[in-house]
């Protein structure tokens, strides 16, 4: 996909309200205009060889990303910390937002703790002091959203000479090449242990990434994570909305992690979330179409790797090479 076919996925992702997920997944997927295959690139390590004799992908989570603001929680504090000042010095503002709280949660609290939501137990509750601590509460909260935000990353070009030089060591590594049009390699839902899984019973989509220099604005969804917190102030204990239930917030964590630096577009990159609550390592099961093996690539590593992907059934090898017009190219082994 290109810079504006991207645009047009990414603004499509920022209008789905939530409240109808059927129609609003076949309206994303209608704006993706998927490539053929995709490429894995990967470091010839003990790991990375045992995930590759054994057809594994294993999610990571965005906190362990060489990019300190992929998967950034972009907040607003300043009008955070406004919007709730001007609520306190306020009795209709106050009262207001109080009523609409207890509106939101009538269904999910009883009657005696939407008696305990109001006006000077709200007071009591956003002082000063602990409106800091909410504010912190949120800041903190960025790592504690990277930690629980897990993917697999590719990418549309399997001769992207930056990716071969970060996360292949340097063309010594190889890349995996997998055909999104093959189901039969997906080997995930197929097997008898997974009639359990999260993965078999969520999925995993597959959405392109969005290179911008604009952050997505996460300060809404702040405001219901400081919600939820002031409610545990109240000693009020309610359930979070549900990540895979309808609503306002369902949509916030493909946006906020599908959205990177203008200085990334270059990767061209993919990523397959997980969208399910599970415990690590977390990992799926995908044969590869292919492998392409790095120009610097040792020989003797060159035959392991080789030994490793006929042993997991990738019937296409290939070696990279520099053509004539000096770009970088692979032909079969």
């Amino acid at each position: 996909m290109n810079s504006k076919e991207r645009l047009v996925f990414w603004n499509t992702l920022c209008s789905l309200p939530g409240k109808d997920l059927e129609s609003e997944r076949k309206l994303l997927l209608g704006a993706i205009k998927y490539p053929r295959f995709l490429y894995r690139y990967r470091p010839v390590n003990t790991r990375n060889l045992d995930a590759l004799r054994t057809n594994k992908l294993y999610f990571s989570s965005a906190n362990y990303y060489d990019d300190p603001f992929d998967t950034f929680l972009h907040i607003d504090i300043d009008k955070i910390r406004d919007a709730i000042f001007a609520a306190v010095k306020d009795p209709a503002i106050l009262e207001a937002v109080v009523e609409s709280i207890k509106s939101y949660l009538k269904d999910k609290l009883s009657k005696k703790q939407l008696d305990q939501l109001s006006v000077d137990n709200a007071k009591n509750v956003l002082s000063a002091d602990t409106i800091d601590k909410f504010l912190n509460y949120m800041l903190a909260s960025r790592e504690d959203l990277k930690k629980n935000t897990w993917s697999i990353c590719f990418s549309e070009n399997g001769c992207n000479e930056s990716l071969w030089l970060k996360y292949a060591d340097c063309h010594k590594g190889f890349v995996l090449i997998y055909d999104l049009e093959n189901k039969d390699n997906f080997l995930c839902g197929k097997q008898e242990k997974c009639s359990e899984c999260g993965i078999q019973i969520y999925g995993t989509p597959v959405y392109p990434v969005y290179y911008s220099n604009i952050p997505y604005d996460a300060t809404n969804y702040a405001k219901q994570l400081i919600i939820q917190k002031a409610m545990q102030q109240l000693g009020i204990s309610i359930v979070p909305q549900n990540y895979y239930s309808s609503g306002p917030l369902f949509w916030e964590r493909e946006r906020i992690t599908l959205i990177k630096k203008q200085c990334h577009k270059y990767d061209e990159e993919w990523r397959m979330l997980l969208c399910c609550n599970m415990n690590p390592p977390i990992m799926m099961e995908w044969i590869p179409s292919g492998i392409i093996l790095g120009l610097h690539m040792k020989k003797e590593e060159e035959n392991l790797v080789v030994c490793m992907a006929k042993e997991a059934g990738i019937k296409n090898i290939y070696k990279a090479y520099i053509d004539k017009k000096s770009k970088l190219k692979h032909f079969p082994l």
